[in-house]
């Protein structure tokens, strides 16, 4: 009787465990997918110079590193393209992949853009990663880095 009572817990506490581990996957994967959303709403945000999307969807301590090795802040991409100094006009991702950490998430990918900035037209492929904090009930970017791709 004893051995079937000590089987029993046993199979309760694995079944359990797997339940949490089944669940913080489910989580995980919904994180992921709603990085990867954020990631695609910036996207259109970009390209219809949505600058309250974008604000929404940058955390105030936002910076990248540019192509060029240029440190630009939240406020400075912001004013760039609500004044139409940046203008993206396509944005083509490839090999997205993102790992959550809690309420981080790290996204990389591939970027195929065009537009132009400061009057001059641009295009070319870049590889990114750009890092997420969850807050307030939704992902914001917090840093990206870009480097071009020859």
């Amino acid at each position: 009787m004893r051995a079937i009572s000590l089987l029993l817990t046993i199979a309760t506490a694995t079944a359990l465990g797997s339940s949490r581990v089944a669940a913080q996957s489910v989580t995980q994967t919904s994180a992921e997918e709603a990085v990867r959303a954020a990631e695609l709403a910036r996207r259109e945000a970009l390209l219809h110079a949505d600058t309250a999307a974008l604000s929404r969807m940058t955390a105030a301590e936002f910076y990248e590193v540019s192509r060029f090795g240029v440190v630009r802040t939240r406020s400075t991409n912001l004013q760039e393209v609500a004044s139409g100094a940046l203008r993206l006009l396509t944005i083509n991702y490839d090999s997205i992949t993102v790992h959550t950490y809690g309420d981080v998430a790290v996204l990389t990918a591939v970027a195929d853009n065009t537009g132009e900035y400061r009057g001059m037209p641009f295009s070319g492929r870049i590889r990114y990663t750009r890092v997420f904090v969850h807050r307030d009930g939704r992902w914001q970017a917090v840093v990206m880095q870009q480097t071009p791709i020859q």
